[in-house]
């Protein structure tokens, strides 16, 4: 209820200005009520995350809905006394409760959920929130519509969803507080500091604390542009605009239930690198067809839902890779970066639309480019869940593959001969996997070496031994962080030179490798794993 009506609210107030001031305003507006509804979030967001450690985040849930009923129905005089600033002043209090409220939101699942249904819950949290943020958006245009512009009987109607949102909050699990020694930092931004350190020293955990941020910028500029978007591609007014919010809710409702479902039992980062790459060419189609009114609704539907398929798996893996005392700083930071990028969206559109006087269909195409961009660092990142959840959930569906000897972590394996399709395929089954292999091309692609952080490229050199021992020297620097190596040979690799490399005494410091025979059959694929005394037993037989 808190989100439907913070977007309510917020729209209410942005078509109350517009009727004051005029349709010219639409832009600026916009971007105004953006910045102000999210500062609070960027001042207040690590100071909550300390009070979700400390107390019952079940208390702080319903003070703050408490809090909602108080500025939702100061709201009314605003309006009666037609008072924009006021107005603008009530919308940074709301902000303010949202800030506060978000860290125990998401903090609490955890503490009331089976870690193993965590990322369904968030597939139906995430669900409903942003759910109901295109209804409130949705809401407010018909609202406006059918009162004929009467807008103290829209904000009674936040009235009562606060009230009715504070009724269910008493609805909640008591959970305990947790207690933590922590105190409130009045220097907030070295604490977000501290906070996204300790996020970089957890693996994975922040890039998707970046992408889930990264997120909230792509859909605050979203939600931003659609009705400037709507007034000058569409030739619709500003209300009529508002209801093109319906479609992406439509969207969004299916893709965070169907991240959810896809995600089962586990969270799936890679499923939202993967969705990530649909949700910059929807964009980019955006500011290409930007005329066609069916065609906007059916792209406007694809990006809700793919954009409810990229935020709940980075959500989830937040929420489960952050220790327990810690939790609620970590999703406080992660809040903090989320609303700097609704923030960033609020200039953004003020920059393209004030400033460089671009179209808003073109400011959707530069965004789509931009989240292109930003998808591929991001799943460079975390390509080794990428590639894990492409093989499992794509290769699989047309190979089949059967294992023997699976080798115990801390394993040096070697594959001579087998294609990269092959190598792709051996993420579906060892967890952490990094891949080593000689090359030439790849290597010296600009800003190739290092970019994929489960695929290493050490160039080849005429003496091959020297080759050898160059990568295995590579993999020593990664090996504390991870569990399997591969040394990916290839089949033209001289066999006899990796036998005198294997006795020499700087290969005698590495553990003895493990290698991997492939064999392929149709569509079924073969992987052998044999430790080196029984590769030497074969070869004497052989």
């Amino acid at each position: 209820m808190g989100a439907l009506n913070d977007n309510l609210f917020k729209l209410i107030l942005v078509y109350f200005i517009i009727n004051l001031k005029g349709l010219p305003d639409t832009s600026s507006i916009l971007a105004k009520a953006g910045a102000i509804f999210v500062i609070p979030f960027l001042l207040f967001s690590a100071a909550a995350g300390v009070l979700a450690d400390k107390l019952s985040k079940r208390n702080i849930i319903i003070a703050m809905k408490m809090a909602e009923v108080v500025v939702m129905t100061l709201s009314i005089f605003a309006v009666a006394f037609k008072a924009p600033m006021f107005f603008y002043i009530l919308l940074f209090f709301m902000g303010m409760q949202s800030a506060v409220f978000g860290p125990s939101k998401y903090g609490i699942i955890p503490e009331i959920i089976d870690p193993k249904y965590v990322s369904k819950a968030n597939g139906a949290l995430n669900s409903f929130t942003y759910l109901a943020i295109i209804i409130g958006t949705f809401l407010a245009s018909f609202i406006t519509d059918i009162t004929n512009k009467n807008f103290i009987l829209a904000t009674i109607l936040c009235v009562v969803i606060a009230a009715i949102g504070l009724s269910t909050s008493f609805g909640i699990i008591k959970t305990p507080a947790k207690r933590s020694k922590k105190k409130i930092n009045p220097l907030f931004f070295y604490e977000i500091y501290k906070t996204l350190r300790i996020c970089a020293k957890k693996r994975y955990l922040i890039s998707a604390v970046l992408g889930s941020a990264f997120f909230l910028f792509i859909g605050g500029f979203a939600q931003l542009n659609t009705i400037p978007y709507a007034i000058e591609s569409l030739h619709l007014s500003e209300v009529g605009g508002g209801y093109l919010f319906l479609a992406t809710a439509i969207g969004i409702t299916i893709g965070s239930f169907l991240a959810g479902k896809l995600s089962k039992d586990r969270v799936e980062p890679g499923l939202a690198c993967l969705s990530g790459f649909f949700v910059g060419i929807v964009f980019m189609l955006l500011g290409i067809f930007p005329n066609n009114l069916v065609v906007v609704i059916i792209l406007l539907i694809l990006l809700g839902f793919f954009g409810g398929i990229y935020l709940i798996p980075f959500d989830s893996f937040i929420q489960i890779a952050s220790p327990d005392r810690k939790r609620g700083r970590i999703i406080a930071a992660s809040n903090f970066l989320s609303f700097c990028g609704v923030l960033l969206a609020a200039f953004f559109l003020y920059l393209i639309s004030s400033t460089l006087k671009f179209s808003s269909a073109n400011g959707f195409l530069f965004i789509g480019i931009l989240a292109l961009v930003f998808n591929i660092f991001i799943t460079g990142r975390m390509s080794e869940m990428f590639f894990s959840y492409v093989s499992r959930k794509i290769l699989l569906k047309f190979f089949k593959i059967k294992v023997n000897n699976i080798p115990t972590p801390s394993s040096y394996i070697i594959l001579l001969e087998g294609s990269w399709l092959e190598v792709f395929l051996m993420f579906s089954f060892l967890p952490n996997l990094k891949i080593f292999s000689l090359g030439k091309v790849m290597r010296t692609f600009p800003y190739f070496r290092g970019f994929l952080n489960s695929l290493y490229l050490v160039k080849k050199r005429k003496n091959k031994r020297y080759s050898l021992k160059r990568l295995f020297a590579k993999t020593k620097k990664y090996k504390r962080r991870i569990n399997f190596v591969c040394l990916f040979l290839g089949s033209k690799f001289p066999k006899k030179d990796l036998k005198i490399f294997l006795k020499s005494s700087y290969a005698k410091t590495y553990p003895d490798p493990i290698f991997l025979r492939v064999k392929r059959e149709g569509k079924i694929i073969h992987y052998n794993f044999i430790k080196t005394n029984q590769r030497k037993d074969q070869d004497q037989k052989a």
